[in-house]
Order: structure tokens, then sequence, then C-alpha cells
């Protein structure tokens, strides 16, 4: 899992157009509190790791729980689950 957590601060930090961002997001960063992401970036984000995993995300499933952390938005995204 720590490399699914690493490949999801390198999108971040892309996104986010902030390279220092791969080194500092961890499995409890919150993207809406500690990175402060908005509408258009998470869209961004979204379509980066429906690219990147190979995945489709249900976007109209998505909540703001699944932001609290990078792993609960890894657990909803990749696993289908958001807890």
């Amino acid at each position: 899992m720590a490399e699914v957590f690493t490949r999801m601060a390198v999108l971040l930090a892309r996104v986010l157009e902030d390279p220092a961002l791969a080194q500092e997001v961890t499995a409890d960063t919150n993207l809406l509190l500690d990175l402060g992401i908005d509408s258009l970036h998470m869209i961004t984000f979204l379509l980066a790791v429906e690219e990147e995993f190979d995945v489709e995300i249900d976007f109209e499933s998505l909540d703001s729980i699944h932001l609290e952390s990078v792993k609960a938005f890894c657990h909803f995204a990749l696993d289908g689950d958001g807890r």
C-alpha cells in the first residue's frame, strides 16, 4: 500500500503544481483541509487517478468523508470502499 500512497502523492503534487508535496503528503493528509484542493484540481486529480491506476471512479458516490485522508480516498477509488 505504501507504493499506492507514493503514487497518489506524486499525482497530487503534479495536479497542484507543487513538487514538494510529493514528499510531504502522507496517508493521513486531508485533501481538503491540508492541501486546499479546489473543485477544478479535484476533477483533474480524479481523472489522473483513473488513468494512473486504470480504474473508474464513481463520481456520484464520492463524498467528503473520502477526502478526509489519502488513505480513505485510496480505499474509495481503488477498492470501492471509502472507510
